[in-house]
C-alpha cells in the first residue's frame, strides 16, 4: 500500500504542495489531523480507479498530486478502501502471461462503464490505460464476447447461442468444483467411471483456461489445474495398465480432499 505520514512533514523538495480537494464530505481547510498516503507507486488509471470507489463511497479525501490526504479519524476505513482496490487490481493481470491488448478510442464512458461491469462480472482479468484495454491472452474469446455484448447486446440477446458453452463465468466455475468432487469420488469406487472421467477432463480444461473463481486464491486455482491436467493423463493410459487402477483410487482420493472444504 502507500506511505503514511502525518500533516507538516515535507516531500523531497521541502514543500509540502497546495492540497487539491475532490472528495465528497470535503476536509476541513486547514485539516489539523490530516494524513498523507504516498501512492507514487500507483500509477494514472489506478489513482484514477482509487478515486472512483472514494467518490462512490463518499469517502473524504483531497490529493496532493500523487499523495492522498485524509483525516485521521478516516484513516483505518481509507486504507481498507485502498487495499481493496489495490487486491482487486493485483488480480487483474499475470504479468507473467502473454497478453492482448484492444484500442477502445473512440468509446465513450456509457461503453466503457459497461464494459469494465461485465468483465468484473465475467472474472476476466484486464487493466485499462488510457485508450487500451490489456487482457491475458488465453481470455482473447471471452474479451470478444464481452465487447459484443456491449456494443451488440440485442444480437447477443436474439442469438443466445452465440455464446459457446465454455465461456462460463464466476458461479459456474464455482460450481465445477462441486462436479469435481463428485467426480473423484465416482472413481475413488470405480476407476472405470465415464462419466467421472469426462467430468475430470472437463474441469481440468476449466481451471486451466479461466480465471479462478472470485475470492479464491489464484495460487491454488492453478495448482488445481495442474494436478487435474496430470490427473487426466494418468486416465490416458500415464502409468502401465496393472498399475493404473491403484494410481486413479489415490488421485481420485487426494483430488476428493482437496475440494472438500469448498463442496
Amino acid at each position: 500500500m502507500g506511505l503514511v505520514s502525518k500533516q507538516g512533514q515535507e516531500d523531497d523538495d521541502g514543500e509540502l504542495g497546495e492540497i487539491r480537494i475532490t472528495g465528497f464530505g470535503p476536509l476541513d481547510d486547514p485539516e489539523p489531523d490530516a494524513v498523507f498516503i504516498d501512492l507514487a507507486t500507483w500509477g494514472p488509471s489506478a489513482r484514477a480507479a482509487l478515486d472512483e470507489r472514494f467518490h462512490l463511497l463518499e469517502a473524504p479525501h483531497a490529493w496532493d498530486g500523487s499523495t492522498l490526504v485524509v483525516p485521521e479519524p478516516s484513516v483505518a476505513w481509507i486504507q481498507r478502501v485502498i487495499e481493496q482496490v489495490e487486491d482487486e487490481r493485483t488480480m487483474a493481470l499475470d504479468e507473467d502471461s502473454d497478453q492482448i491488448a484492444y484500442d477502445l478510442a473512440g468509446w465513450d464512458d456509457h461503453h466503457r462503464a459497461a464494459l469494465e461491469a461485465r468483465l468484473r462480472d465475467d472474472l476476466i482479468p484486464f487493466d485499462i490505460a488510457d485508450d487500451e484495454l490489456v487482457v491475458l491472452e488465453i481470455d482473447e474469446v471471452r474479451v470478444d464476447e464481452a465487447i459484443d455484448a456491449v456494443l451488440q447486446p440485442d444480437a447477443v440477446a436474439a442469438d443466445p447461442s452465440a455464446v459457446p458453452a465454455g465461456s462460463t463465468g464466476g458461479e459456474a466455475r464455482t460450481e465445477i468444483m462441486g462436479e469435481l468432487f463428485v467426480a473423484a469420488d465416482r472413481l475413488v469406487h470405480d476407476p472405470d467411471d465415464r462419466e467421472g472421467r469426462r467430468t475430470i477432463a472437463e474441469g481440468a480444461a476449466e481451471a486451466l483456461t479461466h480465471a479462478p473463481p472470485y475470492g479464491m486464491d489464484r495460487t491454488w486455482w492453478k495448482e488445481l489445474g495442474d494436478r487435474l491436467d496430470a490427473f487426466v493423463r494418468l486416465l490416458d493410459g500415464g502409468v502401465p495398465a496393472e498399475l493404473q487402477d491403484n494410481a486413479i483410487i489415490q488421485s481420485a482420493t487426494a483430488l476428493r480432499d482437496d475440494l472438500r472444504p469448498y463442496v
